[in-house]
């Protein structure tokens, strides 16, 4: 009978891979960038994906233009991510930057290859001015 991938579980096989492997947590083509950065990549490169990972809530409230929401709360986050082709190219974000930033440590040891964090998530967006919609 097959197991169903669980947000805990992703992240906690993510965080036990962390214990047993030496190496930064993060490879170099996933990394943090400042909210003027992205949205620098994102004026530059239309085919960047933005990864809102709040939960609908918060997304309703505003978010980057085109963002794609999958909930860290949700059940099927894991399934949701797991979804994704890992050969895109990402913004990620959530509210401040605890979620986005355990759900980067999960991407280190997946096949995804770029992957940009705002670590300073929506509310650094907001505070810089940049563009956002409701």
């Amino acid at each position: 009978m097959p197991v169903a991938l669980t947000r805990r579980g992703f992240l906690g096989a993510a965080a036990l891979a962390l214990l047993f492997q030496p190496g930064p947590v993060l490879a170099a083509n996933l990394r943090d960038v400042s909210p003027e950065a992205a949205y620098e990549a994102l004026e530059s490169d239309p085919s960047i994906v933005v990864l809102d990972i709040r939960t609908p809530s918060e997304f309703s409230r505003g978010h980057v233009e085109g963002a794609i929401n999958i909930d860290y709360y949700a059940d099927d986050f894991a399934e949701r991510i797991a979804d994704l082709d890992p050969k895109k190219t990402y913004v990620m974000y959530c509210q401040a930057g605890g979620r986005s930033h355990a759900l980067m440590r999960a991407f280190s040891k997946t096949e995804f290859s770029n992957v940009m964090h705002i670590p300073a998530g929506f509310s650094g967006w907001r505070r810089e001015g940049l563009p956002f919609v409701n």
